[in-house]
Order: structure tokens, then sequence, then C-alpha cells
């Protein structure tokens, strides 16, 4: 038999389990990342736990994928909400242009940049080498054999016309050849607005140079291919090398107009941006970063209308370019 106490009781019981399962409703947001080898698969982890323990709406869970042609295959097939990648291949697709002519995605939307490696063109010093041209006919390295390093550097040498004598080598191969002489110099990647730990070593064993773009071989470059992106150093902003330019491979998370809610994107970015120190922790090049501006200077597709709105909430000046379509 019931009772005031029972129904009482009864009710209270009901609000609480109301309020449990209301306060456990969360929305899964599939996250492909890369390779469990790579670094950006350590940094997508650490990013997860940014917003797994500090935003209650949401749950990111990292899957493990083939980086980020594969993404934005199972993007299209509506099998994650969102990708990493790099930048110039997310243009590409965006754009339907080199391996995805024909199959553009112009539904493609930026989110955030977390690592823009700086591409370090280096010669040895006593090689007489100073400018890009002067790589004409020399023994280089355009990047470790297979790389996208590699790829990109030969459209860049390829739209300016330079033809080095291509080393087509592994890393510790090509660093080799230019400790012994048999070739002058090589691209390589590393992290933001750093060389790498092989180039340190290399300059460690003999003098190196630094080569820049001019401003008329940068411009020849984005008109041909628009979705390379450059960075300018003051001198000795990178180690002891005088200023220069180079490019940056620009790698960050992106998404699509209808995977996420723009109240999604803003709580995510949200997440990302005031919790920086679990994503340096893993991925130190985060620390090296400002994720709100550098993300809108270097992301080249349109940004989630999430993401624009979560910008400009946040003092930023997002250019006409990047609002998407569906803002206008």
């Amino acid at each position: 038999m019931f009772n005031t106490r029972t129904l009482a009781l009864s009710a209270s019981l009901a609000l609480t389990a109301g309020m449990a399962t209301q306060g456990l409703a969360q929305d899964r947001i599939a996250f492909g990342s890369t390779a469990q080898s790579s670094v950006h698969y350590t940094y997508a982890v650490a990013a997860a736990k940014a917003v797994n323990d500090n935003e209650d709406a949401l749950d990111l869970t990292v899957i493990v994928t083939g980086g980020a042609v594969d993404n934005l295959a199972r993007l299209a097939r509506d099998q994650i909400d969102m990708g990493l990648g790099t930048y110039a291949t997310i243009y590409q697709a965006y754009k339907g242009i080199g391996k995805f002519e024909g199959n553009a995605m112009p539904n493609l939307r930026g989110l955030w940049v977390h690592s823009p490696a700086t591409q370090a063109w280096v010669v040895r010093e006593d090689s007489g080498v100073t400018s890009l041209p002067d790589l004409a006919g020399k023994p280089f390295t355009p990047g470790q054999r297979g790389s996208a390093t590699e790829q990109l550097s030969i459209q860049m040498l390829e739209v300016l016309g330079v033809e080095p004598d291509m080393q087509r080598l592994t890393l510790s191969d090509a660093v080799d050849a230019v400790k012994d002489g048999r070739s002058i110099g090589y691209v390589k990647a590393g992290g933001a607005g750093t060389i790498d730990g092989t180039t340190m070593e290399l300059q460690a064993f003999t003098p190196i140079r630094m080569l820049s773009f001019t401003e008329e071989e940068k411009a020849k470059v984005q008109e041909a291919l628009p979705f390379i992106s450059f960075a300018s150093y003051e001198d000795g902003e990178v180690e002891d090398f005088p200023a220069f330019t180079v490019p940056v491979q620009v790698i960050g998370q992106f998404t699509t107009s209808d995977a996420m809610s723009e109240e999604q994107v803003m709580k995510l970015l949200a997440a990302i941006a005031d919790n920086p120190e679990v994503q340096t922790n893993a991925f130190p090049g985060f620390g090296d970063i400002d994720v709100l501006q550098d993300s809108v200077d270097l992301i080249n597709i349109p940004l989630h209308a999430g993401a624009v709105k979560f910008y400009q909430s946040r003092g930023i000046d997002v250019p006409d370019a990047l609002i998407p379509p569906e803002m206008k």
C-alpha cells in the first residue's frame, strides 16, 4: 500500500534517475586519426583526452586509420565524423584536383591545426648553393623516399623549373650522403618553427645553410599549387639561421559541413583551445603554436560554421575565404 512518504520517495528516485541519465547523455564523435606508430596518432589521443576530460557533452573516440586519404573516404561513407590529415591533401580533395580529380568534396570544412611543420631546405655551406636555382644539376634529396615531403618538394621544383640531380633516398641514406659529400643537401619537415633532430645532428657534423624562397618564387608556387602554405622566420628565430621563408606542411583536423553540428564544433574547439597541457605533453610542437591564430592563418579550405563562430568569439578575425557557403 502506497502512502505519501512512499510516493515522495518514488518521485525523488525517478527524478534522480532521470538526472543521471541526462548527465550520461553524450554526443559520440568518431575521430579518424592515422597509424598507431605515428606521432600524430599520439596527438589525436591527447586531443581526445583534452575533450573528454573537460567537455561532458562530447565523447571523442579515436579510430586508427590509414591517414588523410583513408579519413576522407571514411567521411564520404559517414563512418567517421572528423579526421586528421595534411591540409595539402585535404585541399586537393576539396577542389577535386590531383588524385581527387573528378571526385571533389566541396562539403569539407576545416577545424583546427596542431602541427604546421617547417619544411627545411638545407644544403652544405661549402656547396656554394645559396638559392633554389643553384640546385640545378646538383645532387639533392627532395625528401625521404615515398614521403609527402618528397612529393610536395618535387611538385614545387617542377613549378619553378629547377632540376636538381634527384637523389631518391631513405632519410638515413640522405643524411649519410650529405655527410660524405655525395649529396649537397635535402628537404626535411621539422616541427613548428624548428628543425628536426636529424637536421640538428647534421648541423653538428658540418656547417649547413637554409635555403629561402623569394617572394616571387613563393607567389609562383602558390599560383600553381594553392594548397601549399609558407611561413617566414626572422634572424635567429630558428636556431642560428638568418631570416628565411619556406613551405610548411600543415597538419590538422577536418570534417564536413553536416557531419557535426555548430554546437558540437564550438564545444570541441573550446576544449582543445582551453586545455593545451595534455596535448603539449604528448606532442611538444603543439606548445609552439597559437592554435587559434595559426589555424585561421594556415587552413586553406572553408571552416565549419561552428568553427567560424568559435574563432570569432575568441576575437580572431576570420577572412572571407574561410567563411563557408552555408553562412553567406
